[in-house]
This record gives structure tokens, sequence and C-alpha cells, in this order.
């Protein structure tokens, strides 16, 4: 049975630390969330439960982030995905498919403003990229997007 996707957060990275400082920072916005250590266990917990954000890793080995956003199930594709990434080099970014991801957050990151933004997601999601964008950068009073597509 799926869990209720409000505030219902999966965190996607094969860096365990990565993946226990996004955790900290959502704990302490009472944000419930899974883990996923690799795309593979990212898209069984996918196929298994609802999310209102999916923070996500591109660059990982075995099933990399790519293959993640093409498993997420296209009537849930108004569920956020914010790409948390260490550097996104222009090879990334023109792969990237700008109506599926709502953001891209570079890390080293401040813990504070991925809570933030996790939590701007969870409130107006199934709006379309742009607004969520607009609005998040809004609600956190930052620049939500670090890269934009061109």
């Amino acid at each position: 049975m799926m869990r209720e996707p409000h505030r219902q957060v999966l965190v996607v990275d094969d860096d365990r630390v990565v993946r226990e400082i996004l955790g900290t920072a959502l704990r302490q916005r009472s944000l419930h969330y899974d883990e996923a250590e690799n795309g593979a266990e990212a898209i069984r917990l996918l196929s298994e439960n609802a999310y209102s954000v999916v923070l996500l890793d591109i660059m990982m080995p075995g099933v990399n982030g790519f293959e993640v956003l093409d498993a997420i199930d296209p009537t849930s594709a108004n569920t956020p995905v914010v790409l948390v990434v260490s550097g996104a080099d222009r090879s990334v970014l023109d792969r990237l498919d700008a109506s599926r991801i709502h953001g891209i957050v570079k890390k080293p990151f401040d813990p504070d403003e991925i809570a933030a933004v996790v939590a701007a997601c969870a409130e107006i999601r199934g709006r379309s990229t742009f607004e969520t964008m607009a609005l998040a950068t809004m609600m956190t009073s930052a620049p939500f997007m670090a890269f934009f597509k061109m």
C-alpha cells in the first residue's frame, strides 16, 4: 500500500555522508523521508511509495540519476524532482529535460536551504516547473536553480 505523499521525501545519493546531512536537515523540519543509496533502490522505492519531493543525485555508479528520472511514473510527473549535484558540466546539463526537473542545488549546500526548498516543493506540488521555481525562490529567499538549461 502506498503511503500518503504529503511531506514524504525520497533522498537518492550514493554518498552516505550526503544522505546523513540531508536526513538531519529534513528531520529538523519534521519532514519524513526514505533514502536510497543507489538508483536501483530508488526505482524500487518509487514503485512502492508516493513522494512529495525527490532529492536526486545524477552521477551514481550502476543505475544513475538519468535512469531514475526515466523510471518515474508519468502519472506522477508532477512530483518535484530537485537535483543535488556536485557539479554539472555541459554534457550533464544537455541531457536534462527541464520539464522534469524542478530545481538544481549544487553541493556543498546549506542544509537549512535544502530543508526550506523541500518544504516549499511539498507545498506547491502539482504546479508547473516554472511556478515551482518562482515560488520556491520567494519562500526560501534564495535562488532555487543553480543552473538553467540554455
